[in-house]
């Protein structure tokens, strides 16, 4: 018999403590494979400015298709260059010398930069002084940025969830809806709750009762990727039947996929949906993030009214847990908060998941040593 025992959990300070945060933005987010966009928001001729972990991001789609991502800050000054959303685009200019680029980064004019005329780029100017790109990826529409460029090939780090979903291949993923939240909690409790199904049936009784919950399967593909499915998840719910779904196997019928990519990406998916949520963290008590939810065919077109019905069942889910989240952070604010009990049978992602973060802890110090604090 299992008991319910006291394995360590991370200081309350880990979850309320600014050094923490900082020292996170660094250290885990820049290092690493995160994700910071979906790229079917960004249409042609577009620039959506974003951010991951504090650093400004721009994300730009060329007219003939192409994505880019860079530093959004001026190739001069530094100033940030894109502070809204904008389209129909062919330049972008920055708002304090007029400096201006193409959506492809490239430096299209500087006036009076040598003092003489109006547009006076040196040769070849242009082409070195651009805005700065940054390595990143497109996988399932998720946009992942690697700031430090020091993270593996996306390619190899990706490689077992690409072969945990092969059976779906790789559908023509339509958008369904792109929804943004403001949490007051801190982004490590948005991903502790996405990981654990223990809460579905209490907060998420929609979805059913403890007896489907509990029919749940742990999966860890590698230190960074793990979860847990539902063999039967669909099985148990009562299925749209407007909802288009893949021809998979008999036992991928009824199945429930959910993944956790650290840092910060949350994946669901399904024979008949999937489901992004990418998480970032704004201060140490306060996390934003986009749920992004996608159908297997072109929903909105050929069911545009099912398509808002299905936008809005998951997104109520989604605010369920937008609205348990801050009782959470409360707690962190206990002295008794780093005493919590962690029950083995519903816990091991979290328990993968607190591993995950001590092992990155181990490459800065703890929360504030003026706090007289230890790492994990």
């Amino acid at each position: 018999m299992q008991d319910i025992h006291s394995k360590r959990v991370l200081d309350p300070g880990y979850y309320t403590d600014t050094l923490v945060l900082e020292q996170e933005r660094y250290s885990i987010f820049a290092k690493g494979w995160a994700s910071v966009g979906l790229a079917s928001t960004v249409k042609p001729g577009c620039a959506r400015p974003t951010q991951l972990a504090g650093s400004p991001i721009l994300l730009t789609r060329t007219r003939d298709g192409s994505l880019h991502v860079f530093h959004n800050i001026c190739a001069h000054r530094g100033l940030q260059l894109v502070a809204e959303p904008c389209e129909k685009q062919r330049q972008l200019t920055c708002p304090y010398h007029a400096w201006s680029y193409d959506l492809s980064g490239e430096l299209k004019g500087a006036p009076y930069l040598t003092g003489k005329k109006a547009s006076s780029i040196p040769e070849g100017a242009e082409k070195s002084v651009g805005l700065q790109p940054i390595r990143h990826a497109v996988w399932f529409d998720v946009v992942f940025v690697n700031l430090t460029e020091d993270a593996p090939s996306f390619s190899d780090w990706i490689a077992p969830l690409d072969d945990q979903l092969n059976p779906f291949g790789s559908p023509r993923l339509h958008l369904i809806s792109a929804t943004n939240y403001t949490i007051e909690a801190n982004w490590k409790l948005v991903c502790e709750n996405f990981l654990d199904t223990y809460h579905v049936p209490f907060v998420h009784n929609q979805a059913g009762g403890p007896e489907t919950a509990i029919n749940f399967t742990d999966l860890e593909l590698s230190s960074d990727i793990f979860g847990f499915t539902l063999p039967r998840g669909d099985a148990d719910k009562k299925k749209p039947e407007w909802l288009f779904r893949l021809p998979l196997p008999p036992e991928l019928e009824h199945a429930q996929f959910f993944f956790y990519l650290f840092p910060n990406t949350l994946v669901a998916i399904t024979g008949g949906w999937f489901q992004v949520i990418s998480v970032q963290p704004d201060r140490a008590d306060q996390s934003s993030e986009i749920l992004g939810l996608y159908a297997m065919d072109n929903l909105t077109e050929r069911k545009p009214e099912a398509a808002q019905e299905f936008s809005t069942i998951m997104n109520r889910i989604n605010q369920q847990d937008v609205e348990i989240l801050p009782l959470l952070q409360a707690g962190r604010r206990s002295s008794a908060g780093g005493k919590n009990a962690l029950a083995p049978f519903w816990d091991k992602t979290i328990e993968r998941f607190l591993s995950r973060l001590e092992k990155a802890f181990l490459e800065f110090p703890g929360p504030s040593t003026a706090h007289g604090k230890k790492s994990p």
